[in-house]
Formats: C-alpha cells, structure tokens, sequence
C-alpha cells in the first residue's frame, strides 16, 4: 500500500513523500532520491520488488513531482536539495534509515552522508551517481540540456537514446516524459546551468557509512569508469556493483536487479 504526504518546509517549498510498507518495520527506513527529470515514482517498480516487510519513503524534490518550490533561478542547488531532505528527515517520524539516490540524487545523498547533520543515517546506496567533483558541460551539450525536457518529443528521444540502454515499455516512457515535463523551469534549469558544476568533495571525503555503488555497464550519462574515478575515489570504502547491460535508468531498467541489491545492503547493515 502506498500513501502520499505533503511536508510543509516553508512559505514556497512542500515536499512530497510517497510512503510504502509498514511503518513498524524491522528493517531501516528507506529514503529514495530521484534523478534530474525524475519523481519518487521513478522508484515504483524498484520498490515493488523490495520485501512487503520494508519501509520506503520515496521524496519528490522540489520543483519536481507533486512537490513546489520557490520562483526563483538560484534556490535549486544540490545544497539546497540537500537541505530540504535534511529537513524533512526528522518530520517523518523514522529512526534508522538508508538512503539512496540516483544521478543528481546520487550527488545529494553524498552530500548529506558527508555532512552528517541528520541522526540516523546508517548508510548509502547510489545508483549511477553523479559524482561530488565538478562537472562542466560543453555550451553545445549545455543547450541541449535546458531543452532536454521541453516537448513530449525531445523528453521521449532523450529517454530512449540517451538515459537508456534497453528498450522501455511505453507506459513507462510515458511516466518518465510526463515527470520531465512536470518539472518546474527553475528545477530544469538548475541542474545543467550550475548544479552538477557544484564541487562538494570536501563533504563527500567524510562520510563514514557503508556506501553501496551501482553502475549500469552501457551508462553513458555516468559511465563506469567515471564511477571509479570521480566516486569510488572519494569515498575509500565504498563498494562497486555493475548491471550488465544498463543504461543510466536503472530503476527503471534493472527494477528487480537494483531491489535484490539494495535489498541485501539493507539486510546487512541491519545485521
């Protein structure tokens, strides 16, 4: 059973929660963070293969999903992501908790590990991260980025050209598209414009949780070796699993593969 909570955090910013499982569970809580043009529903078929027994609260960022934010260019950082979630975490009446993040929320979950301003936190899981270095887009690839999400036709050719490896069902391309689209002008800028240009190595090189990396081998958004160079580099103790044959969604892609994973990562650090 899934339920949807909206978090009030201030004046302009409510944060969606999508709620699945029981809230008395064994297991630490999960946290989900999604990817740049994503929602928590691009977790549904992840989360379906997790365990009836485990709690999972997937969060729309702001500006995406069914969350808001403010009308303003600057305030979608990966900091302020960052302290939106940081925020949140102790209105939701959890302990322990996990969390796990794809692409830009990969980034995020870095940096919140690294921060360590939450009580709980028991370790991270990122799924085709975005890594904690600064990453600068050549204006050509800059341009297509900001209109990456701007029809139904380019969100659509990027989803099955660029973000995947494998074919999609069309329902499924079609929630992507529709949560592209859904973004706010603020939240789809942000990301190509100066976000993934952040540099929060500093924090990253702190964290001191169990850290769970999961690559796709034909990523070419965050291909494996850039996952070895730029994540795994920074954070000494972390451990790489790589999906033959997946692109950058792998959520989406590998829902069961990434389940079974993150599953197992629960599991023992519960242990």
């Amino acid at each position: 059973m899934q339920t949807s909570k909206q978090y009030r955090l201030n004046n302009s910013t409510s944060l969606n929660v999508v709620s699945s499982g029981p809230s008395e569970s064994p297991h630490s809580t999960i946290i989900f963070l999604h990817f740049w043009g994503g929602s928590a529903r691009t977790y549904s078929t992840t989360i379906a293969h997790l365990p009836p027994s485990f709690n999972s609260k997937a969060i729309d960022f702001r500006g995406w999903g069914s969350s808001t934010g403010p009308q303003s260019p600057e305030e979608y950082s990966i900091h302020q992501l960052a302290d939106d979630v940081e925020t949140l975490i102790p209105k939701l009446d959890i302990k322990d908790f996990i969390l796990v993040g794809h692409s830009m929320g990969g980034k995020v979950a870095q940096l919140i590990a690294g921060r360590k301003r939450v009580k709980g936190l028991k370790g991270i899981v990122l799924i085709a991260p975005a890594p904690p270095t600064s990453f600068e887009l050549p204006g050509d690839m800059k341009a297509q980025q900001l209109t990456a999400y701007s029809s139904p036709e380019s969100a659509e050719f990027v989803t099955k050209n660029v973000l995947s490896a494998l074919e999609l069902r069309q329902e499924l391309v079609a929630l992507l598209v529709d949560d592209m689209l859904k973004g706010n002008e603020f939240a789809k800028a942000a990301w190509p414009e100066y976000a993934m240009g952040e540099d929060v190595v500093e924090e990253v090189r702190k964290v001191n949780v169990p850290v769970l990396v999961i690559g796709g081998e034909k990523d070419v958004v965050e291909p494996i070796e850039r996952l070895k160079k730029e994540v795994l580099a920074n954070i000494d103790h972390a451990e790489l699993l790589v999906v033959e044959g997946s692109g950058h969604l792998l959520p989406i892609e590998a829902p069961a593969q990434v389940a079974s994973y993150i599953q197992d990562f629960v599991v023992k650090i519960d242990a």
